[in-house]
């Protein structure tokens, strides 16, 4: 039993290491969470991932790549149940895109991202942000309506100006 109580004495050793290193974790304020919260339900609801991974299904045939990425501090809660990864079912691309380290002041932002290849990599972004209180949808940097009507034209038409179309 010396040996347990050894990996126990270790343990706790290692705890107060660690907590010294990192600090304490800091709980975020409630705002913040749920400006989050309200992100996360927009693009659901918006079936933003979804609507891009269409994209790539129907009209590249499955050769591009959807990935999305929060451009947020690190956030774990349990109650949103969102994961931040790649979200193509081909898994030869494992490595995530965790995010900026920096701080974002006052504004917190959602990334979804079609990538392709088209002699050069291109791609449509749809970003979803709340800056100054108010909440934002831009499709390759252009605003749009949070709706999804709107959304899908916009998508459709930043992917013709990718491929170098006249938008119809």
């Amino acid at each position: 039993m010396a040996w347990r109580d050894d990996l126990l004495v270790l343990r706790n050793e290692v705890e107060t290491a660690l907590t010294r290193i990192l600090g304490e974790p800091v709980e975020e304020d409630s705002e913040v969470v749920q400006e989050r919260e309200e992100l996360y339900e927009l693009a659901n609801s918006l079936q933003v991932a979804q609507l891009l991974l269409d994209v790539n299904e129907v009209v590249l045939s499955g050769t591009g790549r959807v990935e999305s990425t929060s451009l947020m501090e690190y956030y774990d809660d349990e109650n949103i149940l969102y994961t931040m990864e790649d979200l193509g079912e081909d898994d030869e691309d494992e490595d995530e895109d965790e995010g900026d380290e920096e701080e974002l002041d006052d504004n917190e932002e959602l990334r979804f991202s079609l990538f392709w290849d088209d002699d050069t990599e291109c791609a449509v972004d749809v970003e979803l942000g709340k800056s100054s209180g108010r909440i934002y949808v831009l499709v390759n940097g252009e605003e749009v309506r949070p709706q999804r009507e709107v959304l899908e034209t916009a998508v459709l038409d930043a992917f013709r100006a990718e491929m170098n179309m006249d938008a119809r």
